[in-house]
């Protein structure tokens, strides 16, 4: 009896080790590891066409393209942004879908919010005060324009929203990197940063104006 349990248990330590064996030695990939054998190189990959992932239906296009309807949308947000100049580019430009009011609530946490993320996404090129002179533009990279010019000052606060989405000139998307919601928080701080810029100085109290004052001296 005892010689029987003995080679059980051997045949039963076998058998699992074959199955550990089996299971600990299945094809996985890091992070952006390339693969041969798909024709992109890509061992990640991209989501099939049409699918929607649970709690992702985005049915609502003032809040996911910033637009009063799906017509015009960028739907395929993986292709590069629309040239200046280009006739994509002159489509966007005309475009009079973009919505003129926020489709979220704007309040003073959003603004604080969207404030952090501009300064972890958007500071690097546009500076901490939106006039276009951040770190990487010192160093080469195409300088966008001021959010303080007029045209950017009156674009509407959908359009903002889809040039964050969908890129524009040597601006790519973002879609990818930020939320929605977060990037609804970024263009309520731009709003609010080109309020500030341009903010009629005899609504400012005393201690405001003297604020003013020392920031504009050399």
């Amino acid at each position: 009896m005892t010689w029987r349990l003995i080679l059980a248990g051997a045949l039963l330590a076998v058998c699992l080790c074959g199955c550990q064996q089996k299971m600990a030695d299945q094809p996985s990939f890091q992070p952006l590891e390339p693969f041969a054998f798909f024709a992109d190189n890509r061992s990640a990959r991209p989501l099939p066409r049409g699918t929607v992932a649970r709690g992702q239906l985005h049915l609502d296009p003032a809040v996911y393209a910033g637009r009063k309807t799906w017509d015009g949308r960028n739907v395929a947000l993986s292709e590069p942004a629309p040239e200046a100049g280009s006739e994509r580019a002159k489509k966007f430009d005309e475009n009079r879908d973009f919505v003129e009011e926020f489709p979220v609530a704007v309040d003073e946490d959003l603004i604080r919010h969207g404030r952090d993320r501009y300064s972890i996404y958007c500071s690097v090129c546009h500076d901490a005060l939106g006039t276009g002179r951040g770190k990487i533009v010192e160093r080469g990279y195409t300088k966008p324009p001021s959010y303080h010019i007029p045209r950017l000052r009156e674009a509407s606060v959908g359009r903002l929203f889809a040039i964050v989405s969908e890129g524009y000139g040597s601006m790519p998307s973002y879609a990818g990197q930020i939320p929605v919601e977060d990037r609804w928080a970024i263009v309520a701080y731009v709003r609010a940063l080109q309020v500030s810029q341009h903010f009629p100085l005899a609504e400012l109290d005393d201690k405001q104006r003297e604020e003013v004052r020392l920031a504009k001296s050399p």
